[in-house]
């Protein structure tokens, strides 16, 4: 099962079964929510073995910010691992998920044993540092159109065919992303419609070509 994760990549075929003695394997509905932001962390690591997950903030108001999508190989709820502080963020899933939960002195048993395991973990919390850096420069720096340009950017994922789509996205999610109205990212996304920049089937989105710069 952990064959498809990055964390444990670098382990034997052997290490890989030894370390999935001690993982719990749970099965969750779309909508179940596994990570609370602000909860004490349970000493869980969490690893997606399939389905896919939102990574979000909110506030007392219950207004939303959407960090991140999470997809099968993923792993989350490494920082409050090392430092035992509250959840920075909630995650839930958004369609039916298998995931695994490894608990803190198992896994830390492990990296003593190899030590890999640690490089990976700390290479896992730069990338998503990184990426929390670029949204809140964009959020800064971008206007409202330039958001959604980068967002769709970095949704997109290149098939086998050279086709550029995202998985499943809706207008809703997208506007939580870029911190607009879901109004105005409809209005504009018709507008790249319009003008053959992209297609949209099945809430999934495809660049058709190169975005324009300006809206």
């Amino acid at each position: 099962m952990l064959k498809n994760v990055p964390l444990f990549e670098s382990l034997s075929d052997q290490d890989r079964t030894e370390l999935e003695a001690g993982m719990h394997v749970h099965h969750f509905p779309k909508g179940s929510t596994l990570v609370n932001q602000s909860d004490v962390s349970n000493n869980l690591l969490y690893i997606v073995l399939s389905g896919r997950l939102k990574v979000f903030m909110s506030n007392e108001d219950g207004r939303e910010v959407l960090l991140d999508f999470l997809h099968e190989g993923d792993t989350f709820g490494e920082l409050s691992l090392f430092d035992e502080q509250p959840r920075s963020a909630s995650v839930m899933t958004v369609e039916d998920c298998k995931i695994g939960l490894f608990p803190r002195s198992y896994l830390f048993d492990c990296i003593q044993r190899n030590p890999n395991i640690a490089i990976e973990l700390l290479k896992t919390v730069i990338k998503r540092m990184r990426n929390t850096t670029v949204q809140v420069s964009s959020l800064a720096l971008l206007d409202v159109y330039g958001r959604i340009a980068k967002t769709l950017a970095n949704l997109v994922k290149t098939q086998a065919d050279g086709r550029e789509i995202s998985e499943p996205v809706t207008h809703q999610e997208i506007s939580t992303m870029v911190g607009a109205s879901r109004e105005m990212v409809t209005r504009i996304l018709n507008d790249l419609k319009k003008g053959g920049y992209i297609s949209i089937e099945n809430h999934r989105i495809e660049i058709k070509k190169r975005l324009p710069e300006r809206w």
